[in-house]
């Protein structure tokens, strides 16, 4: 009797034991860089999570679950990782990149001739016609749980024909945008967020991967068959190591349609590459995906996420695009105006329109939270930002005052204000020529100083050198296109000639006035020529003559 109450109390005990609810947690970080990695997908049978921002994962499972079917990580662009069960129920794990070292040129099985079809199609198989896409768009930046900028848009993307070879074109039709920042670090800028569609279309960018003549240069091998977006494709992996060092590595997945030999989308991982501003990223991964209509086939959605390397602040963004409507038919491209450009910085942009139209969007978006770690920030999370935001002691950083616009430089082409005069006939008329370098401080709204410098060439041995120092008041005209900048200005010039072939030298210190003119070619540079009034005496045995006007032309360049 005694044995079986102990066998009894044995056997409910395993049961119990196996039935009992347990929560794995831990950390997850890439093996090279040490960053935590957000959206790991860890399973445990059939149940799965995603890691959050800071790497961190919870997972409330049985105790037979994870007895019987141990735990695994996964994540594009790194090597899969499994774990058997183990007594831990914590974990701190690293994930390698799963690009690798190319010894030669390989492409396994038939996944030469599949590549090479594909590519010899993709004329046949995409717009020779330009089109505009109309989505929703979500764009999340998050650093340490401490800095958020979240905006769902609207936008439109102007497509050209793949045989155009002309740039692909974003609109910003409206957003929203929830952002709770910390002030101390905003000169971290993020560039080119909603440029995600434009970067990530391999077709349109005629990516060195899918390129006739630059394929020898990756790795490829045929893995299977399978169903990707509701199409039976090929699935082709590659990888290139970089030999230009601008970045480490190279590596990706390829569906081409079995049917058409149309890319259906990739998946494409970049690490170490600098490509936004001068911060570096870990690593870059895009996702793009397209859809036919008839033969034809148009960009359905596209996914970028990127984790940049900063100190110990972990940035990371992250963007979904998903296609709601395709236009062929009565296509322009947009107006200079509307264009969101690669220099403009995300976090400024806003343009709020219409609330109704985001019922729709919302449930666009909606269909992006299969990517787990891109979706809708909870209430918990943002009074979680918001709380460890408003803990950290705000400093005052001097980098920011280069991120509002502040800064301009120019490089330019300068007349001298001086002709010569009784001149020797080895004295040429290019020494009245230099070039200048300028840099402009905002002071208070429009209100700039200025600081030049110009030199000449030293032609004959004849050295001109001048600095100027003014203040300037921007009067901007044509906002809605190409902006047009006037700036009346006034100041002090010292101006210096040395003639070191006769040891003479020559010298001017004098008021200027004078007005300079700024056309935009793009948003963060502009064709700039200015024109000055000045009266001045030349002191010094010299063979050159004040004139009253001082020329330069040459570029502007906006911070």
């Amino acid at each position: 009797m005694k044995k079986c109450l102990v066998f009894s109390f044995l056997l409910f005990g395993t049961i119990y034991c196996n039935a009992q609810n347990i929560v794995l947690s831990g950390i997850i970080r890439d093996f090279d860089s040490k960053n935590f990695l957000q959206g790991v997908t860890v399973r445990v049978g059939e149940t799965s999570t995603a890691t959050d921002s800071l790497g961190k994962f919870k997972i409330a499972i049985q105790f037979s679950q994870f007895k019987q079917h141990g735990i695994r990580f996964t994540n594009v662009g790194y090597k899969q990782l499994f774990l058997n069960f183990a007594g831990d129920y914590t974990f701190d794990i690293e994930l390698r990149a799963s690009y690798v070292e190319l010894t030669e040129v390989k492409i396994m099985g038939t996944g030469s001739t599949i590549l090479k079809k594909a590519i010899s199609r993709i004329h046949a198989n995409y717009p020779q016609r330009p089109y505009i896409l109309t989505g929703a768009m979500r764009l999340q930046y998050l650093r340490n749980r401490s800095d958020l900028f979240n905006s769902d848009a609207i936008v439109q993307i102007y497509v050209p024909s793949y045989s155009a070879n002309k740039q692909e074109e974003v609109k910003l039709i409206q957003n929203k945008i929830d952002t709770i920042t910390d002030k101390s670090l905003i000169f971290i800028k993020w560039i080119g967020g909603y440029l995600t569609v434009p970067h990530a279309d391999i077709i349109h960018n005629r990516e060195s991967f899918i390129t006739a003549s630059k394929v020898k240069d990756f790795q490829y091998q045929l893995m299977q068959k399978r169903m990707y977006h509701n199409r039976n494709v090929y699935v082709i992996n590659f990888s290139q190591r970089d030999s230009t060092q601008k970045q480490k590595a190279t590596s990706g997945t390829l569906y081409i349609d079995t049917a058409t030999y149309a890319f259906v989308g990739a998946d494409i991982s970049y690490f170490n590459v600098t490509r936004y501003g001068t911060l570096p990223k870990s690593k870059l991964q895009y996702h793009i995906a397209y859809r036919p209509l008839g033969n034809t086939w148009y960009i359905q959605e596209a996914f970028m996420k990127g984790n940049t390397i900063y100190k110990k602040e972990n940035p990371t963004t992250t963007t979904v695009y998903l296609t709601s409507k395709i236009d062929t038919a009565y296509i322009e491209p947009f107006a200079y105006g509307d264009i969101i450009q690669e220099n403009d910085i995300t976090q400024n942009i806003s343009k709020p329109g219409d609330s109704t139209i985001w019922l729709k969007a919302d449930t666009l978006l909606s269909h992006s939270e299969r990517y787990n770690y891109l979706s809708k920030l909870s209430a918990d999370i943002t009074d979680t930002i918001r709380a460890n935001r408003n803990s950290v002691k705000q400093k005052s950083n001097w980098l920011n005052y280069f991120t509002k616009d502040n800064f301009h430089y120019s490089l330019t082409f300068i007349r001298f204000p001086v002709n010569i005069i009784n001149a020797p006939t080895h004295i040429s008329n290019f020494v009245k020529y230099g070039f200048q370098i300028g840099t402009y401080f905002r002071l208070y709204k429009s209100m700039f100083f200025q600081f030049e410098g110009s030199g000449n060439t030293g032609t004959n041995k004849i050295n001109f050198s001048q600095y100027a120092f003014h203040l300037s008041n921007d009067i901007v005209l044509n906002k809605s296109a190409h902006a047009i900048t006037l700036a009346p200005y006034l100041g002090y010039n010292l101006l210096s000639i040395d003639e070191k072939n006769e040891n003479k030298t020559g010298q001017a210190n004098y008021f200027v006035y004078g007005t300079s003119g700024a056309y935009e070619i793009t948003h963060n540079v502009s064709f700039l020529i200015s024109v000055a009034l000045n009266h001045f005496t030349l002191s010094g045995n010299t063979h050159f003559q004040p004139t009253n006007t001082t020329i330069f032309a040459g570029v502007l360049v906006k911070r």
